[in-house]
């Protein structure tokens, strides 16, 4: 009868889709458990315990999933803090600038001065020189005198730190420092430790003849 056929096709497609709505809440039933379970094994000491000491004997290296995201964090909190050094404002106090690889305050009637420079060209340094002799700078002439204790020119600056006259540079030149005191600090903290470790003093010149009336062989 045709009413009986079209009753069994409705009752057969409800019964499909009931069929399939319980195969796929089955199958989403069984994902949770099988997530669940992983993440139980994943994470149970024993498990991992037992993982370790399979690799171990195969000459292989078992990491948890607790230990690769702990591994990870610390990288990532690494390259954060260096990012936060690189980006960080330069605090500036004085002359010195620590933007800056070196810096020579001087006059160009003064023969150290010129030597500094010499020596800065010589290393193929970039250097920023400030002629005080220049009726503009002139006025810095007693400022850096009572910052650096040190009454003749030249005034070198390294990275922002007062190191002295020409003398006090040639040291630092002949001792092979001078690369790891034009160092950034962010340069500084990836260099090798015995370039981290590097010291230098300041050796101001506190003699009162101006340098240019000195004997030419003595700073």
């Amino acid at each position: 009868m045709p009413g009986t056929d079209k009753t069994e096709k409705k009752w057969s497609k409800q019964a499909t889709e009931k069929l399939f709505t319980a195969l796929n809440r089955a199958d989403e039933v069984g994902g949770e458990i099988r997530d669940y379970l992983q993440d139980k094994v994943a994470t149970d000491p024993r498990y991992v315990s037992a993982r370790k000491r399979l690799a171990k004997l195969l000459g292989k290296d078992y990491q948890s999933r607790d230990e690769v995201v702990k591994e990870a964090k610390v990288r990532e909190d690494k390259t954060a803090s260096v990012a936060a050094a690189t980006t960080a404002p330069v605090k500036r106090t004085g002359y010195g600038d620590a933007s800056i690889k070196a810096q020579i305050y001087g006059k160009k009637s003064c023969p150290w001065t010129g030597r500094a420079i010499t020596l800065l060209e010589r290393h193929k340094v970039d250097f920023d020189y400030v002629d005080l002799e220049e009726p503009e700078h002139e006025a810095k002439a007693m400022p850096l005198a009572l910052e650096t204790k040190q009454n003749t020119v030249p005034y070198v600056y390294l990275r922002g730190q007062f190191i002295g006259g020409f003398n006090a540079l040639s040291e630092v030149d002949r001792l092979g420092q001078l690369d790891a005191a034009m160092m950034s600090a962010e340069e500084k903290a990836q260099a090798p430790e015995h370039q981290r470790n590097v010291v230098i003093a300041a050796r101001p010149n506190t003699d009162e003849v101006a340098p240019a009336d000195l004997d030419p062989t003595v700073d």
